[in-house]
């Protein structure tokens, strides 16, 4: 599949006409917490492919709840004293102290759903939109998630509010469903180990459910 045909998609398919998906990709989160959105397009395919088992619901750490987007068709957990909420059609997860924050949203397009998770995270991360100096890396598997993934990361200063953020997207296919993003936000001048130790274990609880 050309460059083209595999254009990243963050959040879900608006409208299908003619052969062309158009949608919603996720360009960052405000000072409002508000996901900001640009549109785009994509070719959609209409091949079919085998629909992989959803699995078990993962089992949750102590003190986390489960929180379902019905209309993302899929759950995740929060830790303890984090916020959910959907915006611009995605669910925006928020910790306590709005350092951290992570977008999380389903891809049912044809890319979506038999992209490679490492050509979907890499072009994904590439793609964002409201940076300045965006600086990716190339992406690499995640290892222990519950459906077959890629993680990428990025630096750049959004533009919005003038302040440099540390970028990271995952990337998890449920292939011939979604591809399931989750993309976390937070200063490039905090330190790493402790956000990606809550990221890691959020992508952990990710769980494919019916959209409605």
């Amino acid at each position: 599949m050309s460059r083209t045909g595999r254009r990243v998609v963050l959040l879900t398919v608006c409208a299908l006409s003619a052969g062309v998906a158009t949608v919603k990709a996720f360009g960052g989160l405000g000072d409002d917490g508000a996901a900001r959105t640009i549109t785009t397009t994509v070719p959609a395919e209409t091949a079919q492919v085998p629909l992989a088992p959803a699995g078990p619901t993962p089992s949750l750490p102590d003190g986390w709840r489960r929180v379902r987007d019905r209309q993302g068709g899929f759950s995740v957990g929060l830790p303890p004293g984090w916020a959910a909420r959907r915006s611009g059609g995605t669910l925006v997860l928020r910790s306590r102290d709005r350092t951290l924050a992570i977008a999380v949203g389903a891809d049912r397009s044809a890319p979506g759903r038999v992209a490679a998770p490492s050509a979907y995270a890499r072009e994904a991360i590439e793609s964002l939109r409201g940076y300045r100096g965006l600086r990716s890396s190339p992406s690499r598997t995640v290892q222990t998630a519950p459906y077959p993934g890629a993680l990428a990361t990025a630096t750049g200063t959004y533009a919005d509010t003038g302040v440099k953020q540390a970028i990271t997207l995952v990337a998890l296919q449920r292939r011939g469903d979604a591809t399931f993003t989750l993309l976390a936000f937070r200063s490039a001048q905090s330190p790493q180990s402790p956000a990606q130790r809550v990221v890691d274990r959020i992508v952990d609880t990710v769980h494919a459910e019916r959209p409605a």
